[in-house]
């Protein structure tokens, strides 16, 4: 364990706003309340941390931005959607072990204006990130994939990822900046440019590698993406809700401990859970028909997980890839190393069984699902 990780200094994955700008962690307070008193030590590495990186992020800009900018993705992106919980990083994974294409990694997410040329930064990243996530222990690493909405939290007031650092402002966040809801169409545009430079920038990384991107939050966002991409290609995941609500709760749990900077109760919470997935699969099942045609394939995880090399086969052919004998070989060895993973299990009470039946209902009768044990 390193120094970083016995300490819980510099935690990028704690408090991942510390990797932005100190412009944006400005607004972030003026926006959504500012900091409870107890977490008042959070607010002051936050806005260390943050100035420290300024110029850094200055020099980058200035060597690099160009550059960037110039940058062309010359193959679309493919898009990985779903709900949070609901297998999004397994099948990022699985598809990934083509090596043809470029994830967005943990370095890029959280020191998205930095990953050129800050080494302090990234040496600290390194040495502090844990091995596996608090809430599944699922092995995580500097390189491996992590989401777009971190780095978009951290570069713009324009991230649903805020809402873990300023709870009380969830569902707004969420109508804001996951829906676009209520928000200037020049909010919609900015959040269109800061994406796609980003994208671009990790696009200039990896040397021009298509990119495999996976965020739950770009589930309602189709329309906005293919105004970026038409040609994009996506892959939606989906599982049983009753197990996503388990699972998203045990998630909000557990990343928000270190996280947070205000109290909130454990009702915003679950309520906000209930009816951010309500929204966010109606809005995607509104935008999937935008999709063209070969351009989407949807993907039960059950049958991913019961068949995880067939599965993934049939993604490829859904969408005309070609997957290569190289990948094949990869893609097995990976399904392999993971055969003894331990997934968490979890029990609901009947009353909230009864009120994801309820609520949830339109997306359990359409893909079959039944509730699992309860208490």
């Amino acid at each position: 364990m390193s120094y970083f990780q016995k300490t819980g200094m510099l935690r990028f994955d704690q408090q991942f706003l510390a990797g932005g700008s100190f412009s944006n962690w400005l607004t972030l307070l003026k926006d959504h309340g500012g900091v409870d008193p107890r977490y008042w030590p959070r607010l002051a590495y936050v806005s260390a941390v943050a100035l420290l990186g300024a110029p850094v992020r200055a020099y980058e800009r200035m060597k690099y931005g160009s550059l960037v900018e110039c940058t062309e993705l010359h193959k679309p992106p493919i898009f990985i959607l779903g709900h949070w919980r609901s297998g999004t990083t397994y099948v990022q994974r699985l598809v990934a072990q083509n090596p043809e294409f470029a994830i967005v990694n943990f370095i890029h997410t959280m020191i998205p204006g930095l990953f050129l040329t800050g080494g302090l930064f990234k040496f600290i990243l390194r040495s502090s990130l844990p091995k596996t996530r608090p809430m599944d222990n699922v092995e995580i690493g500097p390189e491996f994939a992590d989401e777009e909405e971190y780095a978009l939290g951290n570069l713009s007031p324009y991230s649903f990822y805020h809402a873990l650092s300023f709870p009380r402002q969830m569902r707004e966040i969420f109508d804001r900046y996951v829906l676009f809801e209520g928000v200037s169409d020049q909010v919609r545009r900015r959040w269109l440019s800061i994406y796609h430079h980003f994208l671009k920038k990790v696009a200039f990384s990896s040397g021009g590698r298509q990119l495999l991107l996976k965020n739950p939050a770009n589930t309602a966002r189709v329309k906005m993406l293919l105004e970026l991409f038409p040609d994009a290609k996506f892959i939606h995941v989906y599982r049983n809700p009753f197990v996503v609500y388990s699972s998203t709760i045990n998630w909000l749990d557990k990343e928000m401990v270190p996280t947070a900077l205000q109290d909130v109760g454990e009702d915003v919470i679950r309520e906000a859970a209930l009816t951010n997935y309500e929204k966010l699969m109606r809005k995607y099942l509104a935008e999937r028909t935008l999709i063209p045609e070969g351009n989407l394939v949807e993907v039960r995880f059950e049958d991913v997980e019961a068949d995880p090399v067939a599965e993934t086969a049939r993604i490829y052919r859904a969408l005309g890839l070609a997957m290569s004998d190289r990948t094949r070989a990869r893609l097995g060895a990976y399904v392999a190393s993971t055969a003894d993973y331990k997934k968490n299990r979890y029990r609901l009470s009947p009353e909230m069984a009864a009120t994801i039946r309820e609520r949830w209902g339109f997306a359990i009768e359409m893909w079959g699902y039944h509730p699992p044990v309860t208490d």
